[in-house]
């Protein structure tokens, strides 16, 4: 992940609690499933972002995600879909970063 990254945060109308949620998030999706420049890299990112996608729907039929990424909250485990979503939301930002 580009160290710079934060700073880009940083410049969005963003509290710096999202800042730090976002790169936290980001750091985790590479822990699991590998550095997030050579995601870009290959096709934009579309395959993770693709991975990282889990519907409602999914999550009603207790589908298995396509990410290998657990989930453990404060207050016990997260939902599938919350916790994808998060992390979904974080890496697209990152890409939306690696873009311009």
């Amino acid at each position: 992940m580009n160290n710079q990254f934060s700073m880009y945060l940083e410049k969005l109308p963003l509290s710096q609690r999202v800042v730090k949620d976002y790169i936290s998030r980001c750091r985790k999706v590479e822990k699991y499933e590998g550095d997030l420049d050579i995601h870009f890299k290959h096709n934009k990112g579309q395959s993770l972002i693709r991975k990282l996608t889990y519907t409602k729907d999914d999550e009603q039929k207790c589908r298995e995600p396509l990410h290998s990424i657990p989930f453990e909250g404060k207050k016990g485990y997260k939902t599938i879909y919350d916790g994808t979503t998060s992390l979904r939301s974080a890496v697209k930002t990152y890409f939306e970063f690696k873009m311009r």
